[in-house]
């Protein structure tokens, strides 16, 4: 899955999925990410002048500096690498993790690795926008810069707030810069996604013995009320009191059996013992929709979703040579 990076999400340090939650600036924006590709990634940071960056956020290739990663034509820096890697890891410490214990020793790992595949992910993600002619362009990289020290509270709070997290500006353009293109291309692969989709409305009894299921079962066929049965019986505490309702969903959200089990009945119609890694269930179908809207939540699930296939496939095709073994 593509890991998301959220820019001054409110509280939490920009830049990384694992930042510290601590006093970071308002809110911006928050889409997965992605850097520079077509042309090499640079050790060297990005030019910056007057909180602008020069060259867009782009890096190019030291010669005294090695590669961590290359994807197709682009080079990730070792020093690019290890500097987020490093900054990943004040943040992680932030937190309250001991990075000299066991916990945290193989915390760090997992984050290392998670840094070098968010790196190799942003490459490919702004060389695949770029090869389908989607190239936002540095004023707009700029813009949100610019933007970004606003939501700040000024350049002033802006620069206290980057050196206490040992960051700089150089970074933020770089993060920048493949947030936007990630954005880009984000939108690209799930504009034609639909809006709307067969729903039911459900609700179930879940039990955690199968004689217990049998004999709610057996209840219900000599005429008992599902939902006051639920209140009663069921072992999910979250819909419990409220019958056993689980509102509605679409296909692909519910595990495949409970989920076939429910799209095969009619509103008014209960389903046999339905087994799930989740327990034993009894399924009732209170309502069907052919096109109902999906929830805000739900069409933000179905674009990930969308876009981590899309990337996963990318990836496929991909030439990756990873240096660096974490």
């Amino acid at each position: 899955m593509h890991r998301i990076r959220f820019l001054f999400a409110p509280s939490c340090l920009f830049i990384f999925v694992l930042a510290a939650c601590s006093d970071a600036p308002p809110a911006a924006t928050s889409v997965p990410s992605a850097p520079p590709a077509g042309a090499i990634v640079s050790t060297a940071a990005p030019q910056t002048q007057a909180g602008q960056c020069v060259n867009g956020g782009r890096y190019t290739m030291q010669a005294n500096d090695k590669p961590a990663a290359q994807v197709n034509d682009t080079v990730i820096p070792l020093s690019v690498y290890e500097r987020q890697a490093a900054q990943a890891q004040v943040a992680l410490a932030q937190q309250g993790v001991d990075l000299n214990s066991a916990q945290g020793k193989e915390a760090v790992k997992g984050l290392r690795a998670q840094v070098l595949a968010q790196l190799i992910d942003d490459a490919l993600i702004e060389q695949e926008a770029l090869k389908q002619k989607i190239n936002p362009g540095d004023a707009e990289i700029n813009a949100r810069v610019q933007q970004v020290i606003a939501d700040a509270g000024g350049q002033a709070k802006f620069t206290e707030y980057l050196t206490k997290n040992q960051l700089t500006l150089d970074d933020l353009c770089q993060q920048i810069r493949a947030n936007v293109f990630s954005e880009a291309m984000l939108a690209r692969v799930t504009q034609n996604l639909p809006t709307q989709s067969e729903q039911v409305h459900v609700a179930h009894i879940l039990f955690a013995k199968k004689e217990d299921a049998a004999d709610a079962l057996t209840k219900l066929k000599a005429g008992a009320d599902f939902g006051a049965l639920a209140k009663q019986v069921s072992l999910d505490e979250a819909t419990r009191d409220n019958g056993g309702d689980l509102g509605w969903f679409p296909r692909g959200v519910m595990p495949p059996e409970f989920e076939q089990a429910a799209f095969a009945l009619q509103p008014g119609e209960y389903s046999g013992i339905v087994s799930t890694q989740l327990g034993l269930h009894i399924i009732k179908v209170l309502e069907r929709d052919a096109k109902r809207a999906l929830t805000p939540e739900l069409l933000q699930n179905q674009r990930l979703a969308a876009f981590n296939t899309w990337l996963e496939k990318a990836r496929a095709q991909a030439k990756i040579v990873q240096v660096v073994q974490e």
